[in-house]
């Protein structure tokens, strides 16, 4: 297991740094850190090639003239001593996005994205359900989403260095376009890692570099897209995560969801179609953690249920990065066909 030692207070403040800003130069976040540019460029390396850190981008599908997708949790029961073959069946998957290997009565907890509730439906019953060695899947389609991990942060820096790092970041942005097909052969260079050198992507792409530097500067002022930073919780000093299901009065759900969400530690917190109608997934220092959490939630929200209480012990896949045994990264998995379909069309307000 990775040890919290592996990353020190410099490490949090460069990852926290990178969340808000993921393609900040190194001499410009010097600058607002403190640090000497070569440091953080060292450190972020070091981060990286241990699979401590990696960076993703995707498509929005809400800023997209498309059908929004749905989105379903989806619980897996597994036949005894199939569990890791199963998650490796399921793990190439796109429109898998997240593996859970969780405690309790199922043994995963999946995250399933797709066109529409139907044909997630037909995938999971055709794709997932098929599987050998699964023995039994249970769906609940998200109905709004609160917070994913996407808009999760460390929360490590002052409020006068990330008003910096937004600063930044909106300087950076170029004007706001449509996904043309050259946005979207550079976006796609970058999904694995949006702080791929811009001439590396021209290298590969036959284009000049000055193109693709515009071209990156436009994705980053586009709503539709998104690049982010993620860890290994295990190297931040998280050892387990909880699954929690609430059934939450239908006129306070928003106000709780969103609530909740605001909590250190959450990662997801999802309004779903089901009599359990809002899951929560925080990320816990240690197992004794949750009971004072649930105290804390249950006493600003004494109208809710806590109906059932799974642990998180390894996550296989998280926002389509597989990841290893340990939560470090491996690779990545593209997610941006099963989000939404490249070169749609920005959505008007």
């Amino acid at each position: 297991m990775v040890q919290e030692s592996v990353i020190d207070v410099v490490d949090k403040q460069l990852a926290n740094a990178l969340q808000i800003f993921p393609r900040i130069s190194w001499m410009q976040l010097g600058k607002i850190l403190g640090y000497d540019p070569t440091t953080l460029a060292r450190r972020w390396t070091r981060l990286r090639d241990a699979g401590l850190a990696w960076t993703v981008c995707y498509q929005q599908p809400e800023h997209l003239d498309v059908e929004l997708p749905a989105m379903a949790l989806v619980e897996v029961d597994v036949r005894a001593g199939q569990r890791e073959q199963v998650v490796a069946d399921l793990t190439p998957l796109q429109e898998v996005i997240e593996i859970a290997r969780t405690s309790g009565s199922r043994d995963l907890l999946l995250t399933v994205v797709h066109a529409s509730i139907a044909t997630a439906d037909a995938f999971i019953a055709e794709s997932i359900a098929s599987v050998p060695g699964i023995r039994a899947t249970r769906t609940r389609f998200v109905q709004t989403l609160y917070k994913d991990g996407a808009r999760s942060h460390l929360d490590v820096l002052a409020p006068d260095v990330i008003s910096a790092l937004r600063r930044a970041s909106e300087g950076f942005a170029g004007e706001a376009s449509a996904p043309t097909p050259l946005l979207v052969s550079v976006m796609q260079s970058l999904l694995s890692d949006a702080r791929r050198p811009a001439s590396e992507i021209a290298a590969e792409l036959g284009l000049s570099t000055t193109s693709v530097t515009r071209a990156i500067h436009r994705l980053f002022g586009s709503p539709w897209f998104t690049a982010k930073t993620d860890f290994a919780h295990h190297a931040l000093g998280y050892t387990t995560a909880a699954s929690l299901w609430y059934r939450v009065p239908t006129t306070d759900l928003g106000t709780v969801g969103a609530s909740i969400a605001e909590v250190p530690g959450v990662r997801l917190s999802a309004a779903i179609l089901d009599r359990m109608n809002l899951a929560i997934t925080v990320w816990l220092h240690h197992a004794q953690d949750l009971e004072p959490l649930l105290t804390r939630i249950e006493h600003a929200h004494p109208r809710i249920e806590l109906c059932e209480t799974w642990l998180v012990p390894s996550v296989a896949k998280r926002s389509g990065a597989v990841l290893t045994q340990d939560g470090r990264f491996s690779h990545q998995i593209s997610t941006s066909h099963a989000l939404a379909p490249i070169g749609a069309l920005p959505r008007r307000h």
